[in-house]
């Protein structure tokens, strides 16, 4: 018998019994239900367990790279819903694309003793990869890939393929790329040989792509689109590594006199709300942000469940891609 099964016959989430235990905040029904339980079948909790639930509280640390992102916002969304559900409190930190802060921030919430943490990564530096394996903490990373901890990751090399494969479909074979920096392995680096390799298919050589490499904002988008007109060669399609740089290069284009998608076509990745809105509307691949955040933070609550009834184990890791889908609008 263990505190799954109390939650488990008593109907209610294994966070709802620890908290039970731990004297926290539960409604009368729930005591009710979870005592009766107890009572009829003797449960002592392990003391060694109920020592480690004693030293952790009910909050998650979120942290993310950057408020001013609808990825960004959508995973929270996602993420604070399902925290919410199960009775926990999330506490945020804005790293503020800065990878020291974000260790910093990991380092905090280890030490605040925090139920557990959320990190939509970016960068996974070697000190990220050290403290990932030596810290206790239960941690789902968002949006990379590690073999070192357990992560929520979408398919970006396959959805850079896709949205590329629909580019040359409609007869664009001149491409240039707007890349994201490639030190963010997934939306870097994995994007741009989706790219190479949608090429490579249709019989193009990747070293014709006319490619630049900038940051994450509109701005960014603008000043890479513009560095690539600046060398003289025009392409005939754009892709982009996200929406947020697409919204950036079509300005761009427009200002230096093109017609999307007449002259130049534009596609992005991400599916956010940017590309609704701009003129014309962009084609893009769709990402599944919210999905993510719900999967971490189910993922995340089912680690801390076999921590505390586990304490002296090894928290296994697991790997979840999730997958994507085209969305034609007007920008090809």
């Amino acid at each position: 018998m263990n505190i799954s099964e109390i939650a488990r016959l008593a109907g209610v989430s294994s966070a709802a019994v620890s908290r039970y235990f731990n004297g926290g905040s539960i409604s009368a029904e729930k005591k009710q239900r979870i005592k009766k339980i107890i009572e009829e079948t003797g449960y002592v909790p392990n003391p060694a367990a109920r020592s480690l639930r004693q030293q952790r509280n009910d909050n998650i640390g979120i942290i993310v790279p950057k408020v001013n992102s609808d990825s960004v916002s959508s995973l929270v969304e996602g993420a604070s819903s399902a925290l919410n559900k199960a009775g926990y409190m999330a506490i945020f930190g804005n790293a503020e694309n800065d990878e020291k802060r974000e260790l910093e921030y990991l380092r905090m919430m280890e030490e605040s003793k925090l139920a557990g943490v959320i990190l939509m990564g970016t960068i996974l530096t070697p000190k990220h990869i050290k403290f990932f394996k030596e810290s206790r903490i239960p941690i789902v990373v968002c949006g990379q890939n590690h073999p070192s901890v357990t992560c929520i990751y979408h398919d970006d090399r396959c959805a850079a393929r896709e949205i590329t494969r629909y580019m040359i479909s409609k007869g664009r074979r001149k491409l240039a790329y707007v890349g994201a920096v490639e030190s963010d392995e997934c939306v870097g680096l994995n994007r741009r040989i989706g790219v190479e390799e949608a090429m490579i298919e249709a019989c193009i050589s990747p070293t014709e792509l006319m490619r630049t490499q900038v940051h994450f904002t509109m701005n960014d988008g603008y000043c890479g689109m513009c560095e690539i007109l600046d060398r003289g060669s025009v392409p005939d399609g754009v892709i982009c590594a996200t929406d947020t740089l697409a919204v950036g290069a079509i300005r761009a284009l427009k200002e230096h006199g093109f017609a999307i998608p007449g002259d130049i076509a534009v596609g992005g990745i991400g599916g956010g709300s940017a590309g609704t809105i701009v003129i014309p509307a962009l084609t893009t691949v769709q990402l599944y942000h919210r999905e993510s955040g719900d999967k971490a933070a189910k993922q995340l609550l089912s680690m801390i469940d076999y921590l505390r009834e586990n304490p002296d184990e090894k928290l296994p890791t697991s790997h979840i891609m999730l997958g994507y889908t085209l969305i034609e609008r007007e920008s090809i």
